[in-house]
């Protein structure tokens, strides 16, 4: 018995030793090199939102796009581990060649296309002058917008086809960077900063924003990220978490949700903070009710940290929130004026066959009223300006979009999260920008490349089945013993 014991033990030591670290299948696999440059975007991109400006737009879009084209070079070197990704499936296909094909139109120099489609009112075809050649009217703004849907569509594909541990590592890099973003707003904040790392000036310093110049769009960047910030302890077979014990798990959680969540309400946005709690509510009705499939470890810390939250933001202070919400009116805002120039002004065929990729700021510059200031570049509703510049096939693509969400739709612990943060987005990007910001953008297309995949199969049963209960009480010594003696 004790030779045997020894020889166990001198095996599993073996085994220990032969199985290659992470570190060693990151070096020698394609896909996990790609993963590496994934998670460099995920941390760099929000450092870069300082200062809000054309260059700053185009570099972070240069960036994500360069990062996606390097990910997809490296996909194709297989490495020592043989490993290769599966090919996007027909639905991918159709939705890329969809809006590929229509872009491809837009940027055509055929005059036909700019006089059939082009936003293009009759008083500028009257001008001696105008001869326009494109059916989009900013070619190169619908060339730009094109590059990042190509880089974001290929970043989604690859994460949604790496392993669950190497997928994991990203899931921690969105986490740091939410947790560096809301730790150093707090801070700033505090401190009374008036720079952002020194560079930028902080154009809000009553609120918190992070290294966001736009509180706006900070938020929704928090409320993107917040579900996944509490669920990450619970996620199985994570890197440097899973084996921590439940005691550190809960208060990782707690405490961290708690970050976010104040961060998120000390930036006084409106939509931000409605759709964090929007998406925290999902979560949490997710969480609950399919608790039969989950640990019941893995369903209170998140009620704990919704609690924290909103206690540390009290404490921290909501006033400045609550002031903005009592003040907000329809007259007063913008954005509002913005959504009734576009329904009034802009023809019906503009909507049905889109004005171009991209060039939402060239058309609307076509029709801004003198009264109404602001560099108005998109529309502050994502959902429009998508319609809008892409037309019928836009629509289409996000009914395949939609078609595949809710194909594949499945209660996970890994995309519960990912579900929440999803919705909060679309909230956000009712009133705001964020769906075209590259620092969200790179998340967001992370988490929709996951949930647009088929779900893999469970490899245990749900904890909450009546009859496996039964099979295993009936196994237990405790039932024999019951049987045994007349006791049941």
């Amino acid at each position: 018995m004790e030779k045997r014991k020894v020889r166990v033990k001198r095996r599993r030591r073996v085994e220990k030793v032969a199985e290659p670290s992470l570190l060693a299948r990151i070096e020698f696999s394609g896909a996990g090199l790609a993963a590496l440059v994934v998670a460099i975007l995920i941390l760099v991109l929000p450092l870069m939102m300082g200062h809000r400006t054309p260059a700053t737009l185009t570099a972070t879009g240069l960036m994500l796009t360069f990062g996606a084209a390097l990910a997809l070079l490296l996909v194709g070197w297989q490495g020592s581990s043989m490993e290769r990704l599966a090919l996007p499936s027909r639905g991918w296909w159709w939705v890329f060649g969809l809006l590929t094909g229509l872009v491809f139109l837009q940027v055509l120099p055929l005059r036909f296309l700019a006089a059939v489609f082009g936003p293009y009112p009759d008083a500028l075809w009257q001008h001696p002058n105008f001869d326009p050649l494109h059916w989009s009217p900013n070619p190169g703004a619908t060339l730009r917008a094109w590059a990042v849907f190509a880089a974001l569509f290929t970043i989604a594909w690859i994460v949604a086809r790496l392993r669950p541990a190497t997928r994991g590592w990203l899931w921690l890099a969105i986490v740091a960077m939410a947790l560096f973003q809301g730790l150093y707003g707090l801070i700033s904040h505090a401190s009374g900063a008036t720079t952002i790392f020194g560079f930028w000036e902080r154009h809000n310093v009553d609120f918190v924003h992070g290294s966001f110049s736009n509180r706006n769009l900070f938020a929704g960047y928090l409320a993107l990220t917040w579900p996944l910030v509490v669920a990450v302890w619970w996620l199985r077979d994570m890197p440097l978490l899973s084996r921590l014990p439940s005691e550190m798990r809960i208060a990782g959680s707690v405490i961290s949700g708690a970050i976010i969540g104040a961060a998120l309400m000390g930036s006084a946005s409106r939509l931000g903070t409605t759709a964090g709690v929007i998406g925290m509510l999902v979560a949490l009705l997710l969480w609950t009710r399919y608790r039969g499939h989950l640990k019941g470890g893995a369903v209170w810390p998140a009620w704990a940290a919704a609690f924290a939250a909103f206690l540390f933001a009290t404490w921290y202070g909501l006033a400045p929130l609550t002031e903005r919400l009592a003040i907000t009116t329809i007259e007063e805002e913008g954005r509002f004026q913005v959504f009734a120039l576009m329904f009034a002004d802009f023809p019906l065929g503009w909507w049905l066959s889109g004005v171009g990729l991209g060039a939402f700021e060239a058309v609307f510059k076509q029709i801004q009223p003198g009264d109404l200031g602001g560099w108005w570049d998109y529309a502050h509703n994502d959902l429009l300006q998508w319609v809008l510049e892409t037309g019928l096939v836009g629509i289409a693509v996000l009914g395949l979009v939609l078609a595949g969400i809710v194909r594949n739709a499945a209660i996970r612990l890994e995309r519960i999260p990912l579900y929440a943060g999803l919705s909060a987005l679309v909230v956000v990007g009712l009133g705001d920008f964020s769906w075209h910001i590259p620092a969200t953008q790179v998340v967001l297309a992370i988490f929709l490349g996951v949930i647009l995949q088929p779900p893999p199969r469970r490899k245990n049963p749900p904890v909450n089945d009546k009859s496996l209960h039964r099979r295993r009480r009936r196994r237990s010594p405790e039932f024999f013993a019951s049987e045994n003696t007349g006791f049941k």
